[in-house]
């Protein structure tokens, strides 16, 4: 397979892909706030109007009262003389200006009212003459008399709310105002609500949607890779290659290339080892049976001296042989390629049979053996489990000093899962060194406990493979004074 090269300029990214996305919810937001934005603006506008109004009915009726205030204050002055009558008539004509001048201001923009405000004006400054013409007069005898003047009658016209008077045109006007704009004004604000519930819905619906679009296409295209990335770490074959230009599929592409570069060189590292194992392992078979021939005097009489160096040649021949065998059994674990038996295993007996390889050794260094394993049954490889609790049982007796003990413990947490212990007395081993004790590829370092240990880094890593082949776990930890093994494996059904 080889990688794909897709040109950066014609290929749809992620980023684009989500900026796509985001547009769509983007472009809402603003055609949402467009509408907000009139709607409310709509809803200040009869706020407004209703405000309006209201300022004009009470300008209005403050000018009348102002004026009607005024003209009594002169009348009561013209009757009396007394001063603090016509300091009144003065503050409500101040008074009165001033509500001119607002009301001017309000209905600048409508003709008609600004039409009726100009009456209404010069109806009251012919009030205000009139008043200042009672001033000037001489003391009235009765107050009917004052309002019997001509000019003064023609003036209260103003007073008598007619139909075609100023006021009752303002007033007419803006009560029907009063009576529209809350109308309105609700229409706005129930509107206003429509659309945010409308907003709010549609909010929902695109957050449904995009998360549904980020958990169908990114999550199962990542989660696809990760698949792949799995299944490429268990040597198990790969799901199909993405489709698409993005790097998600870009990155899948890359994964099924390194992982066809990884099987086709770990091919190539079997194929290497089995054929240095065969040409390294003939030789040797050649020439461990040349020395079993002269240990047996076959090829004559040789001395004592020379039968003991046989004898270590032999030795050292046999763990080579064992190391070459170990190294391709190792090389085909790692590579998922040896078949494993699924056989009846009796643990119990197991390791019964991995102590008797070892009791002389055992014997021979005064160790104290304590072995107490529950009846557990499984499945597995015989010969492979049994390799493995042979160099870690090896292990431990050669870390072990002399006139120690050896404790080997098995029992099961029920029907799922069972553990095997076993534990020396030899030296501690740092968290450090524990967590990469079975690492074939740690360096020897002064902590090793002898030239035996130095050298069964490889064999080591073989127990670990041989374990993980079984589904279980091979650790191993120092407590106090002891450093344990700790194999875990899962209760399988014998084959029927």
């Amino acid at each position: 397979m080889t990688y794909r090269a897709t040109s950066k300029h014609s290929r749809l990214s992620i980023l684009h892909k989500g900026l796509i996305i985001i547009s769509i919810p983007l472009v809402f937001e603003l055609f949402f706030v467009f509408v907000l934005i009139n709607l409310l603006d709509e809803s200040s506008k009869h706020i407004t109007a209703e405000i309006q109004s209201q300022d004009k009915i009470v300008c209005v009726e403050t000018m009348i009262k102002e004026l009607s205030d005024s003209t009594t204050s002169s009348v009561l002055f013209n009757v009396t003389r007394r001063q603090e009558f016509k300091d009144r008539n003065e503050k409500s004509r101040i008074r009165l200006r001033k509500v001119y001048g607002k009301l001017v201001k309000l209905c600048a923009n409508d003709p008609a009212e600004a039409e009726a405000v100009e009456r209404l004006n010069q109806s009251a400054n012919r009030y205000i003459e009139q008043q200042d013409k009672a001033f000037a007069m001489g003391p009235q005898n009765r107050m009917s008399a004052f309002f019997a003047m001509p000019a003064l009658f023609q003036a209260q016209q103003f007073m008598m709310m007619r139909p075609d008077g100023a006021p009752r045109v303002i007033l007419d006007k803006e009560q029907k105002v009063q009576t529209v704009e809350p109308r309105l004004r609700q229409q706005s604000i129930v509107r206003l609500q429509i659309l945010i519930f409308f907003g709010l819905a549609v909010h929902i619906s695109i957050t449904v949607f995009l998360v549904n679009f980020f958990a169908r296409y990114i999550s199962q295209r990542m989660d696809n890779v990760l698949t792949n990335t799995l299944k490429l770490g268990a040597r198990m074959p790969l799901n199909p290659p993405l489709r698409g230009t993005d790097e998600i599929a870009d990155l899948d592409h890359a994964l099924h290339k390194t992982a066809s570069e990884i099987l086709d060189f770990e091919k190539f590292k079997e194929q290497l080892v089995g054929v240095v194992s065969h040409e390294l392992r003939t030789p040797l078979t050649s020439v461990q049976g040349t020395l079993t021939l002269a240990e047996a005097g076959a090829l004559g009489p040789f001395s004592e001296k020379s039968l003991v160096e046989i004898k270590k040649a032999q030795a050292s021949l046999k763990h080579l042989i064992a190391l070459i065998n170990n190294l391709l059994l190792l090389e085909r674990l790692e590579a998922g390629s040896q078949v494993m038996k699924r056989e009846e295993l009796d643990m119990a007996e197991m390791i019964d049979d991995a102590l008797d390889e070892f009791a002389e050794i055992a014997e021979s260094k005064n160790l104290e053996i304590q072995c107490t394993v529950d009846e557990i049954i499984t499945a597995g490889d015989w010969e492979k489990l049994l390799h493995a609790l042979y160099i870690l049982i090896e292990t431990s007796i050669t870390r072990a000093p002399s006139d120690s003990a050896l404790t080997i413990t098995g029992s099961s947490d029920g029907a799922s899962n069972f553990e095997i212990r076993i534990c020396d007395q030899g030296p501690a081993l740092s968290a450090v060194r524990a967590s990469n004790y079975f690492d074939r590829n740690r360096e020897n370092d002064e902590d090793d406990s002898s030239e035996e240990d130095k050298g069964r880094i490889l064999f080591l890593a073989l127990s670990q493979a041989i374990v993980t082949a079984h589904a279980g776990t091979l650790t191993v930890h120092s407590e106090g004074e002891h450093t344990c093994f700790s194999v875990k494996l899962p209760i399988r059904k014998v084959p029927q």
